[in-house]
């Protein structure tokens, strides 16, 4: 089993809103065999989005910390809650717009959690904004909001991408990034269990935004969509990071008994059979522990680890590694990760997963490249004499574009 360091232990047990004896127990223990309170701790902190939760638990300790560490942990926790600021006030001239016009969104993520469920927005680092929006609506507001000032990315995006060009705009000198979603998630493997904006908008949430009515997900499907986006992604996505595990912890503990339980295992079991998994990360309090019985689980090995394999990393980045630890990263990931991500019933099902499930996923990218290349480097056929030299041509470029793209 790999030992976690004490700088990521830290930044594990912080990964929630509230504490709890156990979890300030934890803290205090790490934090009193911790020494190196440096610029370290604190980029791996904003590498995390963890930077303002890092500050709230460690103001809170009696433990004495260095002054310029606590210094800088207040710098970013005041710079996110500015940007916060700033980005919350684009959210709700955006729904005042489209109210206007009559289109009924759905706040995603951060944007929806930060007033929802962290009592600072602050707390709660967010990148950009995303909404949700009925498929016959979403292509009518990207145009209507480019003629109300936004700006669209001219980065290429697949037709049947889950959401449209990214929109920009600028808020007292911060450039604000919004993506308008038609879907909650993108349509390859592992695939995802639809829900259309139909099915969701009447059970949606709402909350206030300064005088301006916001809606997001229902409790328990902003569950099962912050697991999909955190830690059932495409594996050529972002590995989750320790902000994802804060906002399903937070959730789940501070909506514990407003969640339809029923439902989650019902209708979302694969969130269900994770949860228990997130209690290695930073431990459930003594009430979800009722409902989650993680303490007779044996703990995974590798916990917390991402997946580090191909085609997350591009070969060329991994040379470092050599062929053979290549290999076993991309089709031997670690145990926490693989029950994280295929969430299997038992053993049998856990072995399945290992030695099938996952392999055929990772030959599914391949493929997918491998057509790719095809289709880019293929030539169109002539005479036969010009047919065998094409041919020719195209194995080496073949050679030489499937090289480029896995070097």
């Amino acid at each position: 089993m790999t030992k976690t360091s004490t700088d990521i232990q830290i930044l594990n047990l912080c990964a929630r809103v509230r504490q709890h004896p156990v979890q300030h127990h934890n803290l205090v223990t790490a934090c009193a065999t911790f020494s190196k309170w440096d610029e370290l701790l604190l980029s791996k902190a904003e590498e995390q989005g963890m930077g303002p939760l890092l500050h709230r638990h460690l103001a809170s300790l009696e433990e004495t910390l260095p002054d310029s560490f606590l210094r800088g942990l207040r710098f970013l926790s005041l710079r996110h809650r500015q940007a916060n600021t700033l980005l919350v006030q684009c959210l709700r001239h955006m729904l005042e717009l489209l109210e206007e016009e009559g289109m009924p969104s759905l706040v995603l993520k951060g944007a929806a959690l930060c007033r929802t469920l962290y009592p600072d927005p602050g707390l709660r680092p967010m990148r950009d904004i995303d909404l949700l929006l009925a498929k016959e609506d979403v292509q009518s507001a990207h145009a209507f909001l480019q003629k109300k000032g936004f700006r669209a990315s001219t980065a290429a995006i697949p037709k049947d991408h889950f959401h449209l060009p990214p929109l920009y705009h600028s808020v007292d000198g911060l450039q604000v990034c919004v993506e308008l979603h038609h879907d909650l998630f993108p349509n390859c493997p592992p695939y995802y269990q639809p829900l259309p904006f139909a099915e969701l908008y009447p059970d949606a949430l709402s909350f206030d935004i300064d005088g301006v009515k916001a809606y997001t997900l229902a409790t328990e499907e902003m569950l099962w969509h912050l697991y999909q986006h955190g830690f059932h992604a495409p594996l050529t996505y972002e590995s989750y990071k320790l902000i994802s595990v804060a906002d399903i912890v937070s959730l789940v503990e501070e909506k514990f008994e407003e969640i339809d339980w029923v439902k989650i295992k019902s209708v979302y079991p694969q969130l269900f059979k994770a949860l228990p998994l997130f209690h290695y990360i930073t431990p459930w309090n003594d009430e979800v522990l009722k409902i989650i019985p993680c303490n007779k689980r044996a703990i995974p090995s590798e916990v917390g680890e991402r997946f580090t394999g191909w085609p997350h990393f591009r070969l060329s980045e991994q040379r470092e590694k050599g062929l053979m630890e290549i290999l076993h990263h991309t089709f031997f990931p670690g145990q926490w990760w693989m029950l994280m991500y295929y969430s299997p019933e038992n053993q049998l099902s856990y072995i399945w997963s290992r030695l099938v499930r996952h392999p055929m996923h990772i030959f599914w990218w391949i493929k997918l490249y491998w057509n790719i290349y095809i289709k880019e480097n293929s030539l169109p056929a002539g005479d036969n004499q010009k047919t065998i030299n094409n041919r020719v041509a195209n194995v080496k470029r073949l050679a030489v574009g499937m090289y480029r793209k896995f070097r």
